[in-house]
């Protein structure tokens, strides 16, 4: 008797170990799904639905055999200390940084800046009709630097969160190495005293600018606040939604983003 419970036992452990095993291939390799927190992703995707994420295409990436696109929904994983990025595991507790949501607005080598809730990628306003469509962007502009006497003295992010440059968070530091030089006319204010104006970013390589759908006052937390991230933070694209059954449909590149 004990000899046979032992073999259920064994065939049990090794039953289970399998599927994991299996389930580990295949959310690595192949496809695994993501479920939508919050509305930062409005009216895109609502709060509540899952997104189907081809793994596959992360490993063809990083081999070089393809590219992740203008326009394309991305999981990404947030800089370490960017704000509210950690979040709590359900019942266990223990705490994570958390996968965010958000749209690819801008590649390696793009030219990118928000000047009162437009964005403009290489110097022409994007139109972005599936976002304003359905709500009115707040008129927000990124990223804004104050110069005294042709000094850079400040960084300000989305969130009015004012930076001294030697005092920015690590998660900062790429975003003060891609500020655009200003102008003449911005540098001649600053000899008179600290001027504050909206920059541009040129993107380095392997850099990426992401942010959400939701333009409203306080809707996302994206590369207005923690900076443009690596391509190495991009854990895939979301090209489907598959729950609820109600609202399934594919995420395609909106109409703007095409032909850029």
């Amino acid at each position: 008797m004990r000899n046979f419970l032992d073999y259920l036992f064994k065939e049990w452990f090794r039953q289970v170990g399998e599927a994991l095993l299996l389930a580990f291939l295949v959310t690595t390799f192949i496809f695994t799904t993501v479920g939508v927190v919050g509305n930062s992703m409005n009216p895109s995707l609502l709060n509540g639905e899952r997104v189907f994420v081809p793994k596959y295409e992360t490993w063809l990436v990083r081999f070089g055999l393809m590219q992740w696109q203008r326009g394309e929904v991305a999981i990404v994983k947030p800089p370490e200390g960017t704000p509210n990025a950690v979040a709590q595991f359900p019942v266990l507790g223990f705490q994570f940084r958390a996968f965010f949501i958000k749209r690819i607005i801008g590649l390696p080598g793009d030219e990118i800046s928000l000047r009162e809730g437009v964005v403009y990628l290489n110097g022409k306003p994007l139109n972005e009709v599936h976002i304003t469509a359905s709500l009115t962007p707040y008129p927000d502009s990124y990223p804004v630097v104050c110069y005294d006497n042709e000094k850079l003295i400040a960084l300000i992010t989305q969130q009015q969160v004012r930076f001294a440059p030697d005092q920015l968070p690590e998660y900062l530091k790429p975003t003060l190495e891609m500020l655009t030089p200003p102008g003449p006319a911005d540098l001649e204010r600053s000899r008179a005293g600290e001027h504050c104006f909206t920059s541009s970013l040129k993107l380095r390589p392997g850099y990426f600018f992401v942010m959400g759908d939701n333009r409203t006052f306080g809707g996302s937390e994206d590369s207005r606040t923690f900076g443009p991230v690596p391509i190495t933070t991009i854990a895939g694209r979301a090209n489907a939604v598959w729950w609820p059954l109600n609202r399934i449909r594919g995420l395609s590149i909106p109409e703007g983003f095409k032909g850029l």
